[in-house]
C-alpha cells in the first residue's frame, strides 16, 4: 500500500507541475481539480497506513503520536481537506468528491490528532484505531481499482459511475463501525 500510495502521490505531482505535457487537450482547471484530489487520496491511502503501523506498533503510548513526524500527517489531512472544500466552493461545476472527500480528510485528520493529543487513553483504543485506519486504506484501495480499473466495465452506469466513488467508503465505513464495536469493548 505504501509503494501504491507514493506513485499516487508522485503520479499526481507530475501533472500538477506540467499538466501540458501531461494532458496536452485537458482545461488545466478541471486537471488541476482532479490531480489535486488524486493527490489528496494517495496522501490519505498513505497516512491512513502509516497511522495504521504506529498504533499496533505503539499501542496506547500516545506520546509517539505527539512528534512532528506523526504530526504532519493529521495537519496535512486536514490541510488538504480544506483545501479540497475550498476548490469546491470556488468552482463553477459541482464538485461533488472534493466535498465528500475534504470533509473525510478534516475528520480523518482531527480525528487522528485527537488520538494523538489524549491522555490516559482507553486500553483497547489502540485496536479501534488500527482497526480504523487500516479499513480505510482498504476503502482507498477499492475506490481506485472500482474508479480507474473498472471504469471501462462500467460505462453502461453512465452517471451512475459517481457510486463507485462512494459505494466502497458507504461499505467500509459499515465495516469499520461493526469492527470497532466488535472488537473495541
Amino acid at each position: 500500500m505504501y509503494i501504491v500510495a507514493v506513485s499516487g502521490v508522485v503520479m499526481s505531482v507530475m501533472v500538477l507541475v506540467n499538466p501540458s505535457y501531461f494532458k496536452p487537450n485537458a482545461s488545466h482547471t478541471v486537471v488541476y481539480q482532479f490531480y489535486s484530489l488524486l493527490l489528496f487520496l494517495s496522501a490519505l491511502t498513505f497516512v491512513s497506513v502509516r497511522h495504521a503501523m504506529l498504533v499496533l506498533k505503539h499501542k496506547t503510548d500516545t506520546s509517539v503520536f505527539r512528534r512532528v513526524g506523526f504530526l504532519w500527517m493529521p495537519a496535512f489531512l486536514v490541510g488538504g481537506g480544506v483545501t479540497l472544500l475550498v476548490i469546491a466552493v470556488n468552482s463553477s461545476s459541482t464538485l461533488i468528491l472534493h466535498y465528500v472527500f475534504g470533509g473525510l480528510g478534516v475528520f480523518i485528520g482531527s480525528s487522528m490528532a485527537h488520538f494523538a493529543f489524549r491522555q490516559n487513553p482507553p486500553r483497547k483504543i489502540w485496536l479501534t484505531e488500527h482497526i480504523g485506519a487500516i479499513l480505510g486504506s482498504g476503502i482507498a484501495a477499492y475506490t481506485a481499482f472500482l474508479a480507474f480499473g473498472a471504469r471501462h466495465w462500467l460505462t453502461f452506469l453512465g452517471e451512475w459511475q459517481l457510486a463507485v466513488w462512494i459505494l466502497p467508503g458507504v461499505v467500509g465505513t459499515v465495516g469499520i463501525v461493526w469492527a470497532s464495536r466488535r472488537w473495541g469493548r
